[in-house]
């Protein structure tokens, strides 16, 4: 009896004596367990978010592109590389005549309208410098040549030998001392006066003559295209020709108006303009093809001259060269690089790239810092 009481203390000690051991593991555990859980939710959530805004440059773009004739374009080769067009062409001639600058200059001599009368039975020539006496002796001369008809009169511009204003007169008679005596009572001038003012002259100049020209070929490519049909088609798809060219103009002389004679070969090439902006800017040079490259092509800047093909054995109609305006950068960011970085350093770091405009860190709530592990790190970009 003694031996079992002995038997069942024993018994008792052992079972309290497991019981903590086992309680305080359990806790352990379980503490274990919350920390790893947190490490693992601390890693899967801690994540960051990274928004860049690119900073565009300006480029310009050249580009080439083949016209072919519609008849020949049977190969997909042909289809995608190069344009399909036509050619339309005229001629077209016109004369027309052009006024010559106008210039006012000051006069130091008095000068005014003579009438000139011719009461004898013969035309009379007077040519320009012939001599105007005024009764008391003041002395004009005639700036032009005339031919006076017989029997009428004309009207012409005088003006004084010399300078002063002695010379400014009132209506007056002239005789002319250069003719025989004995006509110079059928042959006499008349004036209302004479006064120190100004002179219109006329000039032409080798750029009137050019702008002439320029504004006259216009002309003509207008007619040429309301002639095809062709009134919306820009310049860039024409090629002119000038066939025939003539004036009567002189540069520095002092016509008061001259002509332009002027005949062009007018050709016109019809293609897709659409189409052709789609083929220059899918053949981008190889330094914009890259993962890191962003491109915006602004489809308004197209600028292009066409030429055409005399002979060739591809049955090309012409070339087209140009260029247009493209929006490049070029980022370069390695996740790596940002890893434990304090938020405001990493935007700091991001924003001294020259192809960087703006950065933006997005973090959970509970990190100041970018994650330890680069893959963890997103990398968006926004416009």
């Amino acid at each position: 009896m003694v031996r079992q009481n002995i038997s069942a203390v024993k018994a008792r000690g052992s079972r309290n004596f497991i019981t903590p051991t086992y309680n305080y593991l359990i806790i352990v555990f379980a503490i274990l367990a919350v920390i790893l859980i947190g490490v693992i939710l601390y890693f899967s959530l801690s994540q960051a978010i990274v928004y860049i805004t690119p900073e565009y440059r300006e480029q310009k773009v050249g580009f080439a592109v083949q016209v072919i004739d519609k008849e020949f374009a049977n190969t997909k080769e042909v289809m995608t590389s190069k344009l399909i067009g036509e050619i339309k062409e005229t001629t077209v001639e016109k004369s027309k005549t052009f006024e010559a600058k106008a210039i006012e200059v000051p006069q130091t001599k008095a000068s005014g309208q003579v009438t000139i009368i011719n009461n004898y039975s013969k035309n009379q020539p007077l040519i320009t410098a012939t001599r105007l006496l005024t009764p008391d002796g003041k002395l004009y001369r005639l700036t032009q040549t005339v031919n006076v008809p017989a029997g009428g009169r004309i009207t012409a511009t005088a003006e004084a030998d010399q300078e002063g204003s002695q010379f400014i007169i009132g209506q007056t008679k002239f005789t002319i001392p250069g003719l025989w005596e004995g006509l110079q009572d059928k042959i006499y001038a008349e004036t209302q006066g004479f006064a120190v003012g100004s002179i219109v002259k006329h000039e032409i100049s080798q750029s009137a003559i050019d702008q002439a020209k320029e504004e006259l070929r216009q002309e003509l490519i207008e007619e040429a295209k309301a002639e095809l049909g062709l009134q919306n088609l820009s310049e860039q798809e024409i090629v002119t020709e000038i066939i025939k060219y003539s004036t009567d103009a002189k540069a520095g002389s002092d016509q008061k108006e001259f002509t332009i004679n002027l005949s062009i070969g007018v050709k016109a090439l019809i293609f897709d303009q659409e189409k052709l902006k789609e083929i220059a800017s899918s053949d981008l040079p190889e330094i914009y093809q890259t993962n890191n490259s962003f491109i915006e092509i602004n489809p308004d800047s197209f600028e292009y001259e066409t030429i055409l093909l005399d002979e060739n054995s591809e049955h090309l109609l012409a070339q087209i060269k140009g260029e247009y305006q493209v929006k490049v950068a070029d980022v370069q960011v390695d996740p790596a690089q940002l890893t434990k970085m304090e938020k405001q350093e990493a935007v700091k770091y991001l924003e001294n790239f020259g192809d960087i405009k703006k950065a933006e860190v997005m973090l959970p709530f509970w990190s100041k810092n970018l994650p330890a592990l680069a893959d963890k790190i997103t990398i968006q970009f926004e416009d």
